[in-house]
């Protein structure tokens, strides 16, 4: 066998890194009878992105003559880590800075939300070079700042597609789908990022169709693309048409494999979703979690210990997974033998381990236990409060319910939708008209629009307790795209206390409406079915269809500059 040289040696550390094998890496490294500043530098840098700060600034300081990749290494760690102010000392420190030292320093501050100290930082710096600005437009695309991306973008001496794309990623994020189909039409050159980004964009707006055009066009299909359309026809619940893209991939990685499964999981197709994973050439961690989530019955169990036998180690999705079955099934027993399993493979202190076990314990009617696993959690977030809100409130418990979360908000944790939806529908079922009420306009507070099972939850706490006036009242002042589902729920309330009066007064408003909201015509076509006026129900979903796929077909050309 020939001997090797230090290239050898050095790529063998490499690709131990790559793998996230770091003491692997460190045996090669030490092994080594000649180093260069390669190896210390690829070594510092398998340290610094896997967290091992200390090891890492321990290696720095060893190295004699540092080069500039050296410095950017162990400062892209800090990062990594959010230690920004030994990231800013050693960039102090640097005797020699490249564009990569600049841009690294500059995606920091981004990240950590310092936009101030990068904006003060790219004017230090005496070559903007397109790396450097290029970093600044991403970290105001990432801040939602597009207006500054745009502005800087045109100040530019030199662009590159990485600055383009970045800039199209920023208009697709804000739903300003034209200024972006614009800037894509516009570019120089168009690599495989920048075609995914647009499709991708358009995926996640639902123009499904326009996305099917640009992917058509794309010249090099890459397996991003191709599993970005999947996504697209997955997540809009078209499965013939995603699994026809599926069958014409020429290759298929194990994302692939699992965006179709979730698919048919989603969808409850769970027959489907059972013979494609078995047909999964190789499967991954994902890959069962998928499926282990998609069954109701004992057979999720059955799946979880076959997942064991294959050599596959669980993790907080797995688990969270068979939990939830073991609540939905109260079955008690099972819940608590994945708990102490859950702490005997180190996942005690995973949040979103122990929202399951608060669900669990829950549905199963053990409300101590739930009480004694949100209790043992140091690091609350969002989720976990949630969990134990609602574990509290389906026992009726809504004042202790109210009592956790004023508990959160003094804890500093930030509500969300999730936690609202929780305390209206606690103060629906306790029949609580004041308190649902002051819960719904403190969403405002939080800066949280209320979405559409909001609007209809808190109109049915008014319609339960017969304030379908008030109800009415309320309604008028929701956005169309809350009050759709709002309005079907006060019809139901007028059709439970028999007010006839208020429901003609309901159907000629929402029938009145001149809107483009798609609920908002299905509630109309349905009040015309129910009157037996079949062809204006028809004409209605016929105009829907028609609307919709004009949607899909349009885009302007007015030009973004």
């Amino acid at each position: 066998m020939p001997q090797k040289n230090v290239v050898t040696w050095n790529c063998m550390i490499s690709g131990y890194i790559k793998n996230g094998m770091v003491s692997e890496a460190r045996r090669v490294f030490d092994s080594m009878p000649v180093k260069n500043v390669v190896s210390w530098t690829a070594m510092l840098s398998g340290y610094a992105k896997n967290g091992n700060l200390a090891e890492a600034r321990l290696l720095f300081d060893s190295i004699e003559k540092k080069n500039v990749a050296s410095w950017n290494s162990m400062i892209s760690g800090y990062w990594s880590c959010e230690k920004s102010e030994e990231a800013q000392q050693l960039f102090a420190e640097m005797p020699v800075k490249n564009d990569v030292s600049w841009a690294t320093m500059v995606e920091g501050y981004f990240r950590c939300g310092a936009v101030e100290k990068a904006e003060s930082l790219f004017r230090l710096a005496s070559v903007k070079s397109v790396l450097l600005c290029n970093a600044m437009l991403a970290g105001y695309v990432e801040m939602g700042h597009v207006d500054r991306s745009y502005e800087l973008f045109t100040r530019m001496p030199e662009r590159d597609v990485v600055s383009w794309t970045c800039l199209m990623k920023g208009f697709l994020r804000v739903g300003e789908l034209e200024k972006a189909r614009n800037f894509f039409e516009s570019m120089p050159v168009r690599d495989a990022v920048a075609w995914t980004v647009i499709i991708k964009g358009y995926l996640d707006h639902d123009r499904i169709e326009t996305a099917r055009e640009l992917f058509g066009r794309m010249p090099h299909k890459d397996i991003v693309a191709w599993n970005a359309m999947l996504t697209g026809f997955v997540r809009s619940g078209k499965l013939d048409e995603a699994f026809d893209l599926f069958n014409r991939m020429p290759h298929r990685n194990v994302v692939s494999w699992n965006l179709m499964l979730w698919g048919y999981v989603q969808f409850g197709d769970i027959k489907a979703a059972r013979e494609l994973f078995e047909k999964i050439p190789k499967k991954d961690v994902i890959s069962w979690n998928t499926l282990i989530s998609g069954y109701k019955t004992e057979e999720a169990l059955v799946l979880f210990m076959r997942m064991l036998s294959n050599g596959f180690a669980p993790d907080q999705g797995t688990l969270t997974a068979v939990i939830s079955v073991s609540g939905v099934l109260a079955k008690l027993s099972w819940g608590k033998a994945m708990h102490v399993f859950s702490v005997r493979i180190g996942h005690e202190n995973d949040n979103m381990v122990a929202s399951s076990l608060i669900s669990m314990y829950s549905r199963c009617g053990c409300m101590k236990d739930a009480t004694l696993v949100f209790e043992k959690m140091q690091n609350r977030d969002t989720a976990l409060w949630n969990a134990m809100i609602l574990a509290t409130a389906r026992h009726s418990f809504a004042k202790q319910a109210f009592d956790l979360f004023r508990s959160m908000i003094d804890a500093g944790c930030e509500p969300d939708h999730v936690t609202f939806l929780v305390l209206l529908s606690a103060c629906a079922h306790s029949g609580l008209v004041s308190e649902g009420l002051e819960y719904f306009e403190l969403m405002g507070t939080y800066k949280l629009t209320p979405r559409p099972k909001h609007g209809s939850c808190i109109v049915d706490l008014l319609g339960r307790s017969g304030f379908l006036g008030e109800a009415f009242e309320l309604i008028n002042r929701l956005p169309l795209d809350i009050g759709a589902n709002a309005w079907e729920a006060l019809l139901h309330a007028c059709s439970v206390h028999g007010d006839y009066e208020l429901i003609d007064l309901i159907e000629k408003r929402i029938l009145g409406y001149q809107s483009c909201h798609v609920g908002m015509h299905v509630l109309q076509s349905n009040i015309y079915s129910t009157r037996g006026m079949w062809k204006h129900s028809a004409r209605i979903r016929e105009n829907l269809r028609q609307s919709q796929l004009r949607k899909e077909m349009g885009w302007s050309s007015v030009d973004a500059n």
